[in-house]
């Protein structure tokens, strides 16, 4: 992750934004829990090239392991290492905290930090079932904090574009929404934890993009709470060391909504793909797309996760054939006049985070981007419907 972003950054001229940054008089101060291989691509890298910004505070359960983050990352003698996730919580120095823990800690950890009075971004799945989500909604509604499931793909640009474009009427009413997405070989390894039921393992929880991007693009967010999702198959390939686990899985289930066409959704997702012919490892099978079929077009967003690294967003007419692409890096539809051709999708969540935060403290209604809560509870819903029908256990239990 941290080679990928160090020659992206090369490549952009980043770092040299980073040089000449100059942070603001008052910044957000953030700690994170855990010292998880994710921390530098998914937020400590945005935090330097954001000026509203700054780390003062990291906990890992060894405190080495902290401190190792912050030494790498040059990340200062105001960044304090814990070995303790409660005694980062206990400082009042932090405002907000970033959680990229294992699944099955989200959801204990969150709800601590919102009573602790930090506001949270929580790595994506929000929770390891739907119950938990609820708890985690009732624990921000409870403390005023923000809490924020982190689907950076929703803060990027080309995103919003994709959803204007189905939003407009032009094209008529979402059908189908079809996903696909496969990691190459070597990513997950066999001793991964997304591997492991007991953490919240399993492609449905780890893949969780599938099922968001399902209920985003087919359903408006006002419809959403509303609707009702029946899975109609789950097909899991079983990983060898745990029959709990799906490391490959699946899906068509429909999104029912009132006065609107059912909206049919397929995934597909693989966290371990199958050899070629049997023994050649797959490294080159990256693959992350959605399809959205309307009524009058179909609409491809091709490289949708992480469509800072390459994407493209296909419209063809059905009638006319009529085919258009295009590709979008900044502005667009919600941001108006908002980023960099450089931002990163992570880069783009930081700063709607940032104003969502300012705007709540300030007494403010934000307007910006964002995923709301009633939408993290509705994915792991449909994730918990989706194992049910599966035959494997909703994972938390």
């Amino acid at each position: 992750m941290a080679f990928l972003v160090n020659a992206y950054n090369w490549w952009q001229g980043v770092n040299q934004v980073k040089a000449e940054l100059k942070k603001d008089e008052k910044t957000f101060r953030f700690g994170i829990l855990g010292a998880a291989r994710i921390n530098y691509m998914a937020f400590i890298d945005p935090v330097q090239t954001h000026p509203g910004a700054t780390i003062v505070a990291i906990a890992a359960r060894e405190k080495k392991r902290a401190q190792g983050q912050i030494d790498s990352y040059s990340l200062g003698t105001e960044c304090k290492a814990y070995g303790s996730y409660a005694e980062l919580l206990a400082n009042p120095d932090v405002d907000a905290v970033y959680i990229p823990l294992p699944n099955g800690l989200h959801c204990e950890w969150t709800v601590k930090a919102l009573e602790a009075g930090k506001h949270v971004l929580l790595e994506k799945p929000f929770t390891s079932n739907a119950e938990q989500a609820r708890q985690v909604r009732d624990a921000a509604e409870r403390t005023g904090k923000v809490a924020l499931e982190a689907y950076h793909w929703r803060f990027h640009p080309a995103t919003h574009t994709v959803k204007s474009i189905i939003e407009s009427g032009k094209y008529g009413y979402p059908t189908a929404v079809s996903v696909s997405m496969i990691l190459p070989a070597g990513i997950v390894g066999k001793g991964d934890i997304r591997l492991k039921y007991d953490v919240g393992g399993g492609s449905a929880m780890d893949l969780s993009y599938q099922f968001s991007a399902c209920t985003h693009l087919g359903c408006r967010p006002s419809d959403l709470p509303k609707s009702t999702i029946r899975v109609l198959e789950a097909v899991p390939r079983i990983n060898a060391q745990d029959s709990k686990i799906d490391e490959a899985l699946t899906t068509n289930f429909v999104i029912e909504q009132e006065g609107k066409p059912a909206v049919k959704c397929r995934t597909q997702g693989s966290l371990v793909p199958l050899p070629f012919l049997g023994f050649i490892p797959r490294f080159w099978n990256f693959q992350t797309s959605v399809e959205v079929e309307l009524e009058k077009a179909k609409v491809e967003y091709q490289g949708f996760v992480l469509p800072t690294f390459g994407h493209k967003i296909i419209v063809t007419e059905k009638e006319s054939g009529k085919k258009t692409t295009e590709k979008v890096y900044v502005d667009g539809p919600v941001w108006g006049k908002r980023g960099q051709p450089w931002w990163t999708t992570y880069r783009y969540q930081l700063e709607a985070f940032v104003e969502a935060v300012r705007a709540k403290e300030s007494g403010e209604k934000y307007k910006g981007p964002w995923v709301g809560l009633d939408e993290s509870e509705k994915v792991m819903s449909t994730i918990d419907l989706v194992y049910e029908k599966a035959g494997l256990p909703r994972r938390g239990l």
